[in-house]
């Protein structure tokens, strides 16, 4: 409850902050280039309105568990990523506006929330910079639809991180919508002078895309790969160690691993952490008790990631709540493998129903209010669900 409580305070806070210097940078903006009061204020309620509406999107998409790249909770990180876009949004009409990088802009909001607040924050900002230049709406539209493209062709990454692809692609979409509306629109007989801004907007915008999204793949998706590459490898030491002390624990947390594995995959949660998480659920026994001290000891001598602290913590800790949604997959995959192993202790040629098996443990968790106040929603508990029964005919070697 506490923690609940310290995570609303944490973003009312941030979250008002940004909302106030928002209107504080379209104020600034509006006195810099607008002559008339009324123009002023109709570029600060439109600032105001508008980051209302991206709070309310992130707030929303955080609920429903929608964001891509584990921007849960980053509220901070998305806030000064917004306000740099406003801030850029006065900076750039002393530009030619062919020569606008809003394409970075709106794919950097999308990859630090979502496509639905990317979007949305991304032509809040457009939109103050065309009022702020005086400019056409074709040069909104412009940079909206090529922003919109950026957004859904990088949206759909992976762990792997790969952007040849959607760098093309939203480049080309970009050199399309500079052409079309600018270009072809400007009344002047074509010359190669006219695509020398639009050629240094791709080939920046080009370069800003890389060296971006390089630090937040580094900073955000791969900070943690070399250690989770290690410590997720079942001849890491800590494992062997596990296996020395109880084959059955350590081939229990082999089995629980795979699924955790598999399922956090097909949800797109953080599958490296939640792998970790069911290989060493119970490592505190070699010490003596699975108590949390013990974990939490072994975590700091080993130099475990914080996500996988805190997941762990919320699994052997009795006294936490259940909040992370890949907390909620390495419980229901652990509690799979041991009903499945327990069955097949009590008769080793028993023939089981794993649908119903699955049904059973999903049923009797949800009767109990352990996930009450968790982050994972029930569309990813019903999806959960399916997966686990597709992967019936890995439980025969659980046998």
């Amino acid at each position: 409850m506490e923690k609940d409580k310290g995570q609303m305070i944490k973003r009312i806070v941030i979250f008002g902050l940004m909302f106030v210097l928002a209107g504080g940078i379209a104020l600034a903006g509006s006195l810099l280039y607008e002559g008339d009061a009324g123009a002023r204020l109709r570029d600060v309620v439109m600032a105001l309105a508008g980051t209302g509406i991206v709070i309310f999107a992130y707030i929303l998409e955080e609920l429903e568990g929608r964001f891509v790249y584990r921007n849960d909770g980053k509220y901070a990180r998305f806030a000064l990523m917004y306000l740099g876009g406003l801030a850029a949004s006065v900076l750039l009409p002393w530009l030619p506006v062919t020569g606008w990088p809003f394409l970075v802009i709106f794919v950097l909001l999308g990859v630090f929330s979502d496509g639905l607040i990317g979007l949305v924050a991304g032509s809040v900002c457009l939109l103050l910079a065309v009022n702020f230049a005086g400019a056409s709406f074709s040069v909104f539209w412009l940079y909206f639809i090529s922003g919109a493209a950026g957004i859904l062709v990088f949206g759909t990454l992976n762990d792997e991180f790969k952007v040849g692809i959607p760098m093309f692609l939203s480049l080309m979409i970009l050199t399309l919508c500079l052409t079309a509306n600018v270009i072809l629109l400007s009344g002047d007989r074509l010359s190669a002078a006219q695509f020398l801004i639009p050629a240094v907007n791709l080939i920046v915008s080009c370069i800003l895309l890389l060296i971006s999204l390089k630090l937040f793949s580094t900073a955000v998706i791969h900070r943690n790969r070399e250690k989770y590459m290690e410590i997720n490898d079942p001849e890491f030491p800590l494992l062997v160690q596990l296996k020395d002390k109880s084959k059955d624990e350590y081939y229990h947390a082999i089995h629980t691993a795979y699924l955790s594995d598999r399922i956090a995959r097909r949800l797109g949660l953080d599958d490296a952490a939640a792998k970790a998480c069911a290989y060493y659920q119970r490592i505190g026994i070699l010490r003596g008790e699975n108590t949390w001290e013990n974990v939490a000891a072994i975590c700091g001598e080993y130099h475990f990631p914080s996500d996988t602290k805190k997941i762990l913590k919320e699994l052997v800790d009795e006294a936490e709540k259940i909040v992370s949604r890949e907390t909620v997959v390495v419980l229901f995959a652990d509690c799979v493998v041991s009903s499945i192993g327990y069955l097949f202790e009590k008769d080793p040629q028993a023939k089981l129903d794993y649908a119903q098996l699955v049904e059973t443990v999903f049923r009797k968790k949800l009767e109990t209010d352990e996930l009450w106040g968790s982050e994972i929603s029930l569309a990813q508990i019903r999806e959960m669900k399916k997966i686990f029964v597709e992967e019936k005919l890995y439980y025969e070697l659980l046998h």
